[in-house]
């Protein structure tokens, strides 16, 4: 990005956030900073490790199986283009002088019209909507092995399922933005931590009482591309950085914050990747619980991933909504009216509802979402950021052959995973369910 751009965005500071112009588009001007976000670059740290670091992480020793311990560099890769991804799109947003697009739809209606934004606004939609049934069926499902020999157990995943669901329709329905959501954010950090604690100490104490380490390869370069693809998929979520941006009280902060917050993000992930795959070696199993001794520390570690997976339910739900009730005239900026209210809480009911009822009665839902979301998330991701990037900005900013080498190198990985993906997601579909 060239260094007028970023000049101006930091002397905008808190202007993103005010009255809308003629166009649409947010004026930027100093007069209409009063409205800025409400979140910290503490929250906003909160917010994208709680969407970041959920369910992949577990799946992590398995990568490294898959493509020997090369796989590390891969994770180091993989954060350095979700950075780079993340920095982009909102730059994007900033891309006119005195403006701020609002939305990663309108992003890519500016670089290639009104396709553009149709086109983001259902790869996004889906790809949100299809990870919260996911996340809904999985929790439940986790939540009825947990409570096996217990009087809860006569309920069934359905019940669960179904109790998921109401607890995330309970929670979106009382935020209004981003910033309201910020326990869960919090909480949902906690569990992530306390997660990877408990399979680090797990893994560590087995490593003391084996005689000899299972054997490990340094490199697979045959596997290397699926080993690639799912640890590129762990480190998804920039559809929710427009928000999380707007959200803030200085955007200006946004980069430091997001790179701060994707670095610990990969810490945690090399740790558990290296422990679990140097402890269980090419006999690992993913998830990396189903290779750590059974106990009460791997049934919390199970409770702490439901946990999870319902705390980022709403965060990722709001990415959704925001952009809709603007359209629709009943979002945040049109204040507690009581159309407002009742026009929100009808519109997130019915979304929740019917993704509960998707979740519930679609026949292998659990395996039709992963080809969808294979789909959208290598494109929004990773290709379409890009494609924007390069559009909007290849007159006002001079790309050097490097930065040229990087962006083809990025879309190379967007649509290798998005074959990959897809083609094993195909392949799942393909099998017996357990």
């Amino acid at each position: 990005m060239s260094q007028p751009l970023l000049a101006d965005r930091s002397a905008r500071g808190r202007s993103y956030g005010s009255t809308a112009t003629d166009d649409g588009h947010r004026d930027c001007s100093p007069a209409a900073s009063a409205a800025a976000g409400q979140s910290s670059a503490a929250d906003t740290f909160f917010h994208i490790v709680c969407i970041t670091a959920g369910t992949g992480i577990l799946q992590l020793p398995y990568a490294l199986h898959s493509g020997g311990w090369v796989g590390v560099l891969y994770i180091v890769l993989a954060a350095a283009i979700s950075v780079y991804s993340g920095r982009i799109l909102v730059r994007c947003l900033y891309h006119r002088h005195g403006v701020r697009l609002q939305s990663y739809s309108e992003v890519a209606e500016a670089a290639f019209g009104p396709r553009g934004r149709i086109t983001a606004r259902v790869l996004k939609d889906v790809g949100l909507l299809g990870v919260v049934g996911t996340y809904i069926v999985l929790a439940g499902i986790s939540i009825d092995s947990l409570v096996a020999g217990t009087a809860g157990e006569q309920l069934g995943p359905r019940f669960w399922i179904a109790a998921s669901a109401a607890a995330v329709w309970a929670a979106i329905v009382l935020a209004r933005a981003v910033h309201d959501v910020l326990l869960l954010s919090i909480f949902g950090t906690l569990t992530t931590v306390v997660m990877v604690v408990i399979v680090i100490g797990l893994g560590v104490g087995d490593l003391a009482q084996r005689r000899a380490l299972p054997p490990t390869k340094l490199a697979d370069m045959w596997m290397a591309p699926i080993s690639l693809a799912s640890i590129c998929f762990s480190f998804g979520g920039n559809l929710n950085w427009p928000d999380l941006e707007a959200s803030m009280k200085s955007p200006k902060q946004w980069d430091r914050t997001l790179t701060l917050a994707t670095a610990f993000i990969a810490a945690v992930y090399l740790c558990v990747a290296a422990v679990g795959y140097g402890v269980y070696g090419d006999e690992v199993q993913s998830p990396i619980l189903l290779s750590l001794p059974p106990g009460v520390a791997v049934a919390t570690a199970k409770a702490m991933v439901t946990a999870h997976v319902l705390l980022a339910c709403p965060i990722l739900l709001t990415t959704v909504f925001n952009e809709a009730e603007r359209d629709m005239g009943i979002g945040p900026a049109a204040g507690g009216s009581t159309w407002a209210l009742l026009g929100r809480t009808a519109f997130r009911s019915t979304a929740v509802a019917a993704v509960a009822a998707a979740a519930l009665f679609v026949p292998d839902f659990s395996k039709v979402v992963p080809i969808l979301g294979a789909i959208t998330s290598s494109l929004v991701v990773f290709v379409i950021p890009v494609a924007c990037y390069v559009r909007l900005f290849r007159g006002q900013h001079s790309f050097s052959v490097w930065e040229y080498a990087w962006c083809v190198l990025i879309v190379c990985v967007g649509l290798g995973c998005l074959v990959i993906g897809t083609s094993q997601a195909l392949a799942d579909l393909g099998q017996p369910s357990g």
